[in-house]
């Protein structure tokens, strides 16, 4: 994206305070496919070494990767990792899918894990996953999907909490046609690492944890790979800037939402 954005009228007077949001983000694009140990993908099956505790929810049942991003694949953003593998597990037993709804951090239900070493030595990993397979089980994702990307910048977007402040006492709900020009050009549905997230109702971090700004991931209902959030919703995990500097993913909040 160009400093030279373009916005709608109401908006020409924030201009400044608009630009200043900008930041790097990577789009992440999917195609139905088969993935390898260490590729990054959507379902399908993890890297995980062998001797390393496999992540279970809290009825102490296996849970099912839903993303794994190799950062070696990934072109490289501000005060993200360069390098290691991010993965996301959520519960498949929990009718929804492991998150409590924008409250709590503890990855009850839902885990993040983060490798910084990667081992080559297949041998030395897991191959056989059957013990987190089950006939009868909640997921958002249907089918295996492998992911390429796609480096960008990204200005706010209206829907996330730092909006609205920006305006001051402006009451920026009075401006409906252009703030619905600025929905339609500037907060796309799509999945994403980093830059600023969307969502079908409201952002939940403005009432539960503001100190988490950083999206560390976006993942929107798509139809390439049978992903459905409820009716057509999308899912975010965040972090705290201090904790994806320093690569630590215990405290991620997961959120979805849909109409």
């Amino acid at each position: 994206m160009k400093q030279d954005i373009e916005l709608p009228a109401f908006f020409e007077d924030y201009r400044a305070a608009l630009g200043e949001t900008i930041k790097e983000c990577v789009h992440v694009n999917t195609e139905r496919a088969s993935t390898g140990t260490f590729d990054s993908k959507f379902g399908g099956h993890p890297y995980f070494p062998k001797g390393e505790m496999y992540p279970v929810d809290e009825k102490g049942k296996p849970m099912r990767l839903l993303a794994q991003i190799n950062f070696e694949q990934v072109p490289h953003i501000r005060n993200y990792p360069k390098a290691g593998i991010l993965q996301f597990y959520l519960s498949r037993f929990d009718k929804h899918y492991g998150c409590s709804f924008g409250r709590s951090i503890e990855q009850k239900n839902y885990r993040v894990i983060f490798f910084d070493n990667i081992e080559t030595d297949e041998s030395k990993l897991l191959s056989d996953f059957s013990f987190a397979n089950a006939d009868e089980e909640l997921f958002p994702i249907k089918s295996e999907g492998k992911l390429t990307f796609t480096k960008d910048t990204q200005i706010i977007t209206a829907n996330d909490f730092r909006f609205a402040p920006l305006f001051g006492a402006e009451d920026i709900e009075e401006h409906d046609d252009e703030l619905e020009q600025y929905f339609e050009m500037y907060d796309p549905f799509s999945h994403l690492i980093g830059g600023y997230p969307n969502f079908v109702q409201y952002d939940p971090r403005e009432y539960h944890h503001p100190e988490l700004t950083e999206l560390l991931l976006q993942v929107e209902s798509d139809n390439t790979l049978d992903i459905m959030w409820g009716d057509c919703g999308v899912a975010n995990f965040f972090i705290s800037l201090k904790d994806v500097k320093n690569k630590n993913f215990s405290k991620v909040l997961y959120n979805w939402d849909c109409s």
